[in-house]
């Protein structure tokens, strides 16, 4: 949604920023030819029958959001190819996000930047997801010799696949923009949405720790990290929200952080007596606790897309990211935003952060309350 009033962004005065930005665009363009040239020489497949495709890689080289993004893609492809092995490549964190689906047969961690021993060789498919200009998963696919490979074209990358391959089109939620690699292999993509798991087991140990803490509902999820900084709403707006929610609903509102996050989670910690931290926790964790509250609250983040898949409803504020691209697809999910004219720039800084400041705490904190009296309300 769009606040009525909308503050107007000062000149734009990051000429830093502006010129790395055309310097990269510059080696972008640079570096297609060659790239394209060496493709000439790699061998270029049609499209496999489906009966022919017994071992697929998924590569997902990316953070916790992308792979939870990435449950509805690995939900039709499976569909798919029913009787075919299943295996994901990725770090060890998003990888966690897969324990339980149905859908996945193998996980396999990747710790470094190669493709770990073993794997080369072994599949008839391999699919590299990343939506944009980066080589890595496009360059593991490759080495995983599979004789059909494919991802997404962007800047040459398309060179090291041998199917046709879609393009990485900025303009498309990643879900949908992963329906155009299913349809560019052939499969008929069944409208899939985002969809994670918790074990019984974990779901009460979530309940335990939560009873614990004292942690009655309504409970209400608070993240207040992001992997940018740009993305981060002020740690004392997010000390509103939870002292309102408390005060007008009685809300438990439970404080979380991953790596590197507990220095925010300590501020707001000092600013409201009423927030209450979790703590570390692993990524599975993360996942039961998050699925035993009603209410997620935070920034664009990988924490929100976990909630949503996990069919919480989620309230998010978003500043420099495109909801367009991003924005959580859970049943009930409302998105925060002020329509700016430079926003969505897709920075990692800014120097005045207007797309932010101006969202205020109380609207945010109303927005929550109707989520938590009427979780069927839609972001407008």
């Amino acid at each position: 949604m769009s606040l009525a009033a909308v503050p107007q962004a000062p000149p734009d005065s990051m000429i830093g920023d502006r010129l790395r930005a055309a310097v990269r665009a510059a080696w972008l363009a640079a570096r297609t030819p060659p790239l394209f040239v060496g493709g000439l020489f790699r061998k270029r497949a049609t499209l496999p029958a489906s009966q022919l495709v017994s071992r697929i890689l998924v590569v997902r080289t990316d953070r916790l959001g992308d792979m939870a993004l990435s449950t509805a893609f690995l939900a039709d492809l499976k569909a798919h190819f029913r009787h075919a092995r299943v295996t994901v490549l990725a770090p060890p964190a998003p990888l966690a996000l897969l324990d339980h689906q149905p859908n996945v047969d193998a996980r396999v961690a990747l710790e470094g930047r190669r493709l770990p021993d073993g794997l080369a060789g072994r599949f008839d498919l391999a699919i590299d997801l990343t939506p944009d200009e980066r080589l890595l998963g496009a360059r593991l696919a490759a080495a995983s010799r599979a004789p059909w490979r494919i991802g997404f074209a962007r800047a040459g990358r398309e060179s090291w696949f041998s199917l046709a391959c879609p393009p990485a089109r900025s303009d498309r939620h990643l879900v949908d923009l992963h329906r155009d690699l299913l349809e560019a292999l052939g499969v008929t993509a069944r409208g899939s949405e985002p969809c994670l798991i918790v074990s019984p087991g974990e779901r009460a140990a979530a309940l335990a720790r939560l009873g614990a803490l004292g942690a009655a509902a309504p409970r209400v999820l608070v993240h207040a990290g992001a992997h940018e900084a740009s993305q981060r709403w002020a740690p004392e707006k997010f000390a509103e929200v939870i002292a309102r929610l408390t005060e007008s609903v009685a809300a438990a509102c439970l404080l979380a952080g991953g790596p590197g996050e507990e220095e925010i989670v300590r501020r707001i910690a000092d600013l409201t007596a009423d927030a209450i931290p979790l703590g570390s926790l692993s990524v599975r964790e993360l996942i039961a606790v998050t699925g035993a509250c009603d209410l997620f609250v935070g920034n664009n983040s990988g924490p929100l897309h976990v909630a949503a898949a996990l069919g919480v409803p989620t309230l998010s504020v978003m500043g420099p990211t495109d909801p367009v691209r991003f924005a959580p697809r859970g049943p009930a999910s409302i998105v925060m935003r002020l329509a700016l004219a430079c926003s969505p720039c897709q920075r990692g800084r800014c120097w005045h952060h207007t797309c932010l400041r101006g969202i205020d705490a109380p609207s945010v904190a109303d927005r929550a309350v109707e989520l938590l009296i009427r979780p069927e309300v839609k972001a407008a």
